[in-house]
């Protein structure tokens, strides 16, 4: 491993309270950078929540909340980023009202429950999958959340496994058994509840075929997972292929609809815990051939500048505050920023409306398969593109953000240096 990868990922030892000298460094950051930038609140929540996050992963007290900052704010993105146990666990440390004190409570009590039993539920399901001789693979959060210094500190909203089987009764059986009712089958997966806290997602694909054929095929063409030590039927991922994988599906989300901050804490995460030790240039390649390289550069780097309190450009804080925006799973209306990227450079000055209403005939042929061979037929789907817009709310919600061209420019920016050339 290469000198400066392992400085970059430096192991830290567990602190129980913040240093002055922390707090100095840290403040004097953030004064300079607002000094510097016209976003100055933008910073100050990026940096406060970065001592949020790295309060409750190396277990010390964060500074007080900023004055431009509320509790309110915080709370809020907790929820939506699905990070509350990260985010209150480390505010329930400083002085609060007691009504915010109770939130918290509330919330830790909530999470710690969940986490419990999604991690008993997986290691069940995985030990019955195991015995019916069923080929299966537990992904993503579920991982995770042993890599992270404690369960609970990564949060999941459903349990995924893989299942390497065409037919799915047996398995569905063994759901069931479980006290799983089945709720839909969608896109590459079943989904399956148990109330009060429990959601499963069977996938029979690793990646959708609708989103990047050739990701799609990367996956499908080749069996990546390695038989778990001890088991026959229990698969996983190497650290490389995993690594591999969770950027995937974080890029998958972000070319859709946008992702959140809590991908960033993943990438950290993981590379604080295994940067040292697995093959980079095997991870190069892989991403090079998924075409995320671009991607998680970006990502890993602005995942090192949140949480390590590195200077910070305005391209990186543009692009922080769109994944706070995102919530986990981003937005409908985000999904036209992936395909605009496709037909404009940033700098282009041709008219926004005209790219929106009037997309290129490669474009509109991922949509309206029927017009290949027959581009003559584009100001037809052009039609029907329209008709469509005007029934959903999405497209509506598309239509009012390109009317801010600041915010076209950034959009433009972000997703053209993030270089997510997708083809169904």
């Amino acid at each position: 491993m290469r000198r400066s990868h392992r400085r970059h990922y430096r192991r830290r030892k567990p602190r129980m309270q913040v240093r002055s000298s922390h707090r100095q460094r840290v403040q004097r950051m953030w004064n300079s950078q607002e000094r510097a930038m016209d976003n100055s609140k933008d910073i100050i929540l990026m940096r406060y929540l970065g001592e949020l996050i790295r309060a409750q992963l190396e277990n010390w007290t964060p500074q007080a909340i900023p004055d431009t900052i509320t509790y309110e704010e915080l709370e809020q993105i907790a929820y939506s980023a699905q990070m509350p146990y990260m985010i209150l666990g480390a505010l329930i440390r400083l002085p609060l009202t007691q009504e915010q004190a109770q939130s918290c409570r509330n919330a830790l009590k909530t999470s710690t429950l969940k986490t419990l039993l999604q991690v008993q539920t997986a290691d069940r399901l995985q030990e019955k999958l195991e015995e019916a001789g069923i080929r299966n693979q537990v992904l993503k959060g579920a991982v995770m959340k042993h890599i992270y210094p404690r369960p609970e500190l990564r949060e999941m909203s459903d349990i995924d496994f893989m299942i390497y089987e065409d037919d799915f009764t047996d398995t569905d059986r063994i759901v069931e058994e479980a006290g799983f009712v089945k709720v839909q089958a969608i896109k590459h997966h079943v989904i399956y509840q148990k109330a009060p806290l429990l959601t499963l997602e069977m996938h029979w694909d690793l990646y959708e075929k609708t989103v990047d054929k050739s990701q799609y095929m990367y996956y499908k063409d080749q069996f990546r997972a390695v038989p778990a030590e001890g088991k026959k039927y229990t698969y996983e991922f190497s650290r490389e292929n995993f690594y591999v994988y969770m950027i995937s599906h974080m890029a998958k989300h972000f070319y859709e609809n946008g992702c959140g901050i809590r991908n960033l804490v993943d990438i950290y995460v993981f590379n604080q815990k295994y940067g040292h030790s697995i093959d980079r240039t095997q991870v190069k390649q892989e991403l090079k051939k998924c075409g995320i390289l671009d991607f998680e550069r970006q990502m890993s780097e602005l995942a090192l500048i949140w949480l390590e309190n590195r200077k910070c450009s305005k391209f990186y804080v543009n692009l922080f505050r769109y994944m706070i925006d995102c919530g986990i799973y981003g937005k409908g209306e985000n999904g036209i920023w992936s395909q605009l990227c496709k037909q404009n450079a940033p700098q282009q000055k041709k008219s926004f409306n005209l790219t929106y209403y009037f997309p290129t005939a490669q474009y509109m042929k991922e949509y309206y398969p029927w017009l290949e061979g027959k581009e003559g037929l584009l100001p037809l789907a052009w039609l029907c593109r329209g008709v469509h817009g005007l029934l959903h709310r999405d497209s509506m919600e598309r239509a009012k953000t390109l009317k801010d061209r600041e915010k076209y420019r950034m959009m433009m920016e972000i997703y053209h240096n993030l270089n997510l050339n997708f083809v169904k």
